[in-house]
């Protein structure tokens, strides 16, 4: 009898728990968490991409992500990574955004939503140095470049220099200084920022263009979260160009 009481206790709780789990599944539909917002990933890498003095995202693509969304007025998350890891990430699909100099190696895993930048690549050394400012001038010597940052083919295969990656040009120049490497090679922005921010004279070196035209562009990966939102941005970089918005970000400090 009071096994019979048991079992019939058991299916009721059982029927009603049935019924109820249908209307929780809807409810969470409805009024759960939203989807997750795209992630805009920033190289970390200075003047790009840093945190100011409150801890605070900031740097020229940290400006220009956060008018870009602003324009789309998509639902973006923009957030800094370690360079490789912002490579990486795009490849894998863990990003949906970045923005890189044009490479080989990201053509086949993202789309190419519009040049974002035109720099120069620059081969740096102290005004005191005679050395020749070009692969063939550096050979047998030490050169610092930003890892993980794509220069063109003619110095990926260069190999009859010494390269010593470091983690920004505010290391690179040290080096310099101190006589470590003979040359630094970066982007003209990431030179005029960092000497800018030490209150470096430019009269202290000697520069020589390495490669013209060096283009950053705004990729998307092809296995993005979010792939509604690649017209949208494209759509945004391009209104930043016309009204000139987008060459103010990028303005090289006088």
């Amino acid at each position: 009898m009071r096994l019979n009481i048991l079992k019939s206790l058991f299916v009721a709780s059982a029927l009603i728990l049935s019924a109820l789990l249908p209307l929780s599944t809807a409810a969470e539909t409805e009024t759960g968490a939203t989807p997750q917002s795209a992630i805009f990933a920033i190289p970390a890498v200075w003047p790009w991409g840093y945190r100011d003095r409150h801890g605070e995202p900031a740097g020229s693509l940290v400006q220009l992500a956060h008018r870009l969304v602003a324009i789309a007025d998509v639902p973006i998350d923009y957030e800094l990574r370690p360079h490789r890891r912002a490579v990486a990430e795009i490849v894998q699909g863990r990003s949906d955004f970045v923005v890189l100099f044009e490479n080989p190696a990201i053509d086949s895993a993202a789309f190419d939503l519009g040049v974002v930048v035109q720099t120069e690549v620059l081969l740096t050394a102290r005004a005191d140095s005679e050395t020749e400012l070009s692969m063939e001038g550096l050979a047998g010597q030490t050169v610092a470049f930003v890892s993980g940052t794509y220069y063109g083919e003619v110095f990926r295969q260069a190999d009859k220099i010494e390269k010593v990656p470091v983690r920004d040009v505010f290391q690179a120049l040290e080096m310099l200084k101190r006589g470590r490497v003979s040359a630094v090679l970066c982007s003209d922005q990431a030179l005029y920022h960092t000497l800018k921010s030490l209150d470096l004279p430019y009269q202290n070196f000697r520069m020589n263009v390495f490669r013209k035209g060096q283009e950053g562009h705004l990729y998307m990966s092809r296995k993005a979260m979010h792939p509604e939102l690649r017209e949208p941005l494209a759509d945004a970089l391009e209104q930043l160009r016309q009204t000139g918005e987008l060459e103010s970000i990028f303005h090289l400090p006088e």
